[in-house]
């Protein structure tokens, strides 16, 4: 039996508030890439699993979300360097019916819809998942019902507007992660598998700073001492630092994988500093 991750699409891997039948609007979430890489090098199994309304609401059809989900697999495999033979998401399901739809061949209630574990379950079926040795990750409560009701282990992703204190309070989550990124480091944790696999290589990556904004002594320190609490915090084994009024240049030991998932978080926090004393974002392209 295999371990897998159940994964939401919608504000999990790619941004989306509303209906989504359109593949040209698809927009991954910050960390969505390098975390579900991350999660299928440790060896777990990706399974997307989504409530699509939008079918049974007549907003689009069933081929516009295997559509949307062709791109987003195109677009997360592109991102994140995937070179392998076999998918990065093993498999996507979706529900497209809802009680209240427009659609008469869709408005009905569904075991598959969540927070009914009905697409979690299937998927086990199909693949050989240990459902109790699997996660399943969402930003929505019925995802977390969902996950509970399979047997896996639950995070929660925060939305921006929310506070991780408040939902922790509130969530029945196992834990709550602000992203796919964090999340998949938190299950590495948890598992015991820090750091696996493990690699004899080292990777760099570079951060370029936009001008003028690391000129200060005081907030060169400040990246510094940053990066290295990332690092220490993820176990992640940081060897070569340097911090320069251009920008940032690290190298760690292990993949690309590891590399863009610290300078990815290192990027979160300094902006998250920077944005709290008033002043624009650190980097450049932002």
């Amino acid at each position: 039996m295999q371990s897998a991750v159940f994964l939401d699409r919608d504000n999990t891997i790619i941004a989306n508030d509303g209906d989504l039948g359109d593949p040209s609007l698809v927009r991954l979430m910050p960390g969505a890439a390098w975390g579900a890489r991350a999660l299928r090098e440790a060896g777990y199994l990706l399974i997307v699993v989504t409530n699509q309304g939008g079918v049974a609401r007549g907003a689009y059809g069933e081929a516009e979300v295997d559509a949307v989900h062709q791109r987003t697999a195109q677009l997360l495999e592109e991102a994140c360097e995937w070179k392998r033979g076999d998918p990065l998401v093993s498999d996507w399901m979706s529900c497209p019916f809802h009680p209240q739809g427009t659609v008469a061949a869709y408005r009905q209630e569904h075991p598959w819809r969540k927070p009914a574990p009905g697409m979690l379950l299937e998927a086990a079926k199909r693949h050989a998942i240990d459902c109790t040795r699997s996660w399943m990750i969402g930003d929505q409560d019925r995802d977390i019902e969902a996950g509970r009701a399979a047997q896996c282990r639950t995070i929660r992703l925060l939305h921006a507007s929310e506070d991780a204190t408040d939902v922790r309070a509130a969530s029945s989550a196992d834990f709550v992660e602000p992203d796919l990124l964090h999340a998949s480091h938190r299950i590495l944790r948890a598992d015991g598998k820090d750091g696996a696999p493990r690699w004899e290589s080292t990777s760099h990556t570079r951060l370029l700073a936009k001008q003028e904004m690391l000129n200060a002594p005081a907030t060169r320190e400040l990246v510094t001492a940053t990066a290295r609490a990332i690092a220490e915090r993820e176990g992640v084994s940081l060897l070569r630092l340097e911090v320069e009024v251009w920008g940032v240049d690290l190298e760690v030991a292990g993949p690309e994988v590891v590399a863009i998932g610290l300078a990815t978080e290192l990027r979160r926090n300094t902006n998250l500093w920077a944005a709290s004393r008033g002043l624009p974002s650190l980097w450049a392209g932002e």
